[in-house]
């Protein structure tokens, strides 16, 4: 059951507004949603859990348009650092930086404008003779002296008036001012010379009343200027439970109450792991192996079926389980699955399916941050795989649950049942 929004509207654009003023204080936050006033419903304790950092990276990462709001008011530092981070997280998103929420429409909306116009036009071109065309100059009527009936010939007359001491009556003049708006002393009284100036006034002097100034700065602040990067860690054998833990119990908390980026997050250097200190943002599918393969009281037989989500946001981290793997399935039940959708399943193949062995179980993690060493973690991290002979005795172990969960030997839970959540918080 979706929102019931999603019965009424189709969703083709989603704009997270970011507040440059607190980004940066609330990404280094221990709050929860609950511990914010009108930030949740009464009553709904699922959304009062929520972490406000992961709450902040899942709205940017979501985002097809990231408007960094309040410029005006916030110092350098925060525009930078809110920018930063927008742009380190959503790599696909335009980044605009703005005053009190002031976007375009063309902005705000994109090319949905232009594939609904399309799709007008799409509509009524074809029709029966006796309607209106409304054709543009583009493709249609150019003959002044035409009175075919069965055509309007009122149309926009965008790219062939170019001529401002154009008096022809055949056609209207009313037109955009593009390619002449850059003419200050333009009184040509044909057309209107109201039109977004946006794109170009640059000149802070500027004071023409006939424009408004009102627009917005693509974000300068990139990436590289603030030593921010990404890579994606991928391993096609589980973790060893026991190693992934005590390495994640070391994580280094950060320990300052607003991000700063371009300075040390973690800076005492007898901090283990200081590899994860300038990591920002972190989250993907993780294979954990379990540590117990009985059908008694602290089982964690489960693990085996069950894609972990690795989720980590300023200061905190948790660990939850994300449901099955698909390869607890077979192939030809995966398609009854997808039956309306086997591209997804064609991808899910060629993308996650690591081998017949073990199928999609896999680890994908992708990490985020400020001066990342990426050789150190991908270290740390490699160090926590199940060595083969720990994978001989998974397999091992695996073989002879399954046999006696088969055969009726174990009266216990189920391998398909989750029974408990192994989960990490800092």
């Amino acid at each position: 059951m979706g929102h019931p929004a999603t019965k009424i509207a189709e969703l083709q654009r989603t704009v997270t507004l970011v507040d440059a003023c607190t980004f940066g204080t609330d990404w280094m936050s221990w709050d929860t949603a609950g511990d914010r006033e009108s930030w949740t419903q009464e009553g709904d304790d699922f959304s009062a859990v929520r972490n406000v950092p992961e709450l902040l990276a899942e709205q940017v990462e979501a985002a097809d348009l990231l408007l960094v709001n309040k410029i005006d008011m916030a110092g350098e530092r925060q525009v930078n650092v809110a920018s930063g981070v927008a742009r380190g997280l959503n790599e696909k998103a335009t980044v605009l930086e703005v005053e009190f929420g002031r976007a375009s429409v063309k902005d705000i909306m994109g090319n949905v404008l232009d594939q609904h116009h399309e799709e007008v036009a799409e509509t009524t071109c074809g029709l029966p003779d006796g309607h209106s065309h409304n054709h543009s100059a583009e493709s249609t009527c150019t003959d002044p002296t035409c009175t075919d009936s069965s055509h309007n010939h009122e149309h926009t007359h965008d790219h062939s008036c170019n001529d401002s001491t154009c008096t022809d009556s055949s056609h209207s003049h009313t037109h955009t001012h593009d390619q002449s708006r850059n003419d200050a002393s333009c009184t040509d009284s044909s057309h209107s010379h109201s039109h977004d100036h946006g794109d170009s006034c640059i000149d802070p002097d500027c004071t023409d009343t006939s424009h408004s100034h009102m627009h917005n700065h693509k974000s300068s602040t990139s990436t590289d200027q603030l030593g921010i990067s990404s890579f994606v860690y991928k391993a096609s054998v589980p973790f060893n439970t026991q190693r992934l833990l005590a390495l994640l119990n070391r994580w280094p908390i950060p320990i300052k109450d607003s991000l700063e980026l371009g300075l040390e997050l973690v800076p005492d250097d007898s901090v283990d792991n200081k590899a994860f200190a300038g990591v920002l943002r972190s989250k993907g599918f993780c294979w954990m192996a379990p540590m117990k393969w009985t059908s008694t009281a602290g089982s964690d037989a489960w693990r085996h079926d069950t894609a972990m989500y690795w989720s980590h946001a300023g200061k905190h981290f948790g660990i939850t389980t994300a449901g099955k793997w698909w390869s607890n399935l077979t192939k030809e039940q995966m398609k009854s699955y997808f039956a309306n959708n086997m591209n997804e399943y064609e991808r899910i193949m060629k993308e996650d399916w690591i081998s017949e062995e073990w199928g999609d179980r896999r680890q994908e993690l992708v990490f985020i941050g400020s001066k990342l060493d990426e050789a150190e973690i991908r270290a740390a991290l490699d160090a926590c795989l199940c060595t083969e002979g720990e994978m001989d005795m998974y397999r091992m172990q695996l073989q002879n649950f399954l046999n006696a969960a088969f055969t009726g030997a174990a009266s216990g839970p189920s391998l398909f049942d989750v029974a408990s959540v192994g989960h990490v918080d800092q």
